[in-house]
């Protein structure tokens, strides 16, 4: 599936996760996500789930980012850096595309093994409630 392909895909989705870049490079593995629609990125978690042998998630490994308030444009891309870093805004060089850049600011690369998954949750419409130890919801 080339770009466009995925770009006309992506009309159906606020946020597409694209593609995974240099698995296992500490300073250099990332996530790129593409907008699809004008949305905010606060409404979104990112979740990489790793999976132990039982095939149920490990949630001793596993990690989530939430994102803070970003408004994206349609094609706008989100670069996400598992190492340490400092926000900001680039253009593509290859690509001629806007990318908002952010650090997840973890300490060892994540994305090393086979039982590696990646989820965007869009959260803004989720339902919670609150439970008191009594048992009572507010």
């Amino acid at each position: 599936m080339d770009e466009d392909e995925i770009f006309k895909e992506l009309l159906h989705t606020p946020i597409k996760i694209f593609r995974l870049y240099h698995a296992g490079n500490y300073e250099r593995e990332n996530l790129v996500l593409i907008a699809g629609e004008a949305c905010n990125l606060n409404d979104f978690v990112l979740f990489q789930m790793e999976y132990g042998k039982d095939d149920l998630p490990d949630y001793g490994k596993s990690h989530f980012l939430t994102f803070d308030d970003i408004e994206l444009s349609p094609g706008d891309r989100v670069r996400i850096y598992t190492c340490h870093g400092e926000d900001h805004e680039e253009t593509g060089g290859r690509t001629g595309k806007h990318y908002h850049v952010l650090y997840w600011n973890l300490d060892a690369p994540i994305w090393t093994g086979c039982d590696n998954e990646v989820k965007l949750q869009q959260v803004r419409d989720s339902h919670s409630k609150v439970f008191h130890p009594s048992g009572y919801a507010e």
